[in-house]
């Protein structure tokens, strides 16, 4: 049985030692890092300011966008599939607004509650809090 491995791009926006997570309208019981699978012909950063657009209605300040780190895990909700995330962070043009695929936008800092996080969300969160980028 061969496992398949998504690619996806994702944006750490901190504000005041919290990070904007959004709740999609599809999986309403979990948190994500706004971002999105690359598509074919797309940079990471092609695809990262294409999934922020989409979801959050602004764009990415490109001269603040920096790679961060890359986090695998079992991707959510999907069997023998794992997910890639290559993390980075950016600050946004504008104030970000839920879009239709998007339920909410919300900061959290790392005492969100742990189940409305994916296993990548909970990697994410304890390598953000263990390098002083969340409180």
């Amino acid at each position: 049985m061969s496992v398949k491995v998504i690619q996806k791009v994702s944006l750490a926006v901190l504000k005041d030692g919290k990070m904007l997570m959004a709740r999609s309208a599809k999986h309403q019981a979990v948190f994500f890092t706004p971002g999105g699978k690359i598509e074919n012909g797309e940079t990471e950063r092609q695809a990262l300011e294409r999934e922020i657009l989409e979801e959050c209605g602004v764009g990415v300040i490109e001269k603040s966008i920096k790679f961060l780190k890359t986090f695998e895990a079992p991707a959510f909700g999907k069997k023998n599939t794992f997910v890639r995330i290559q993390l980075y962070s950016g600050e946004l043009d504008g104030q970000p607004q839920a879009s239709s695929e998007i339920a909410e936008l919300k900061y959290f800092d790392s005492s969100i509650e742990p189940s409305y996080l994916t296993i990548t969300g909970k990697l994410i969160f304890k390598w953000l809090k263990e390098n002083n980028y969340i409180i």
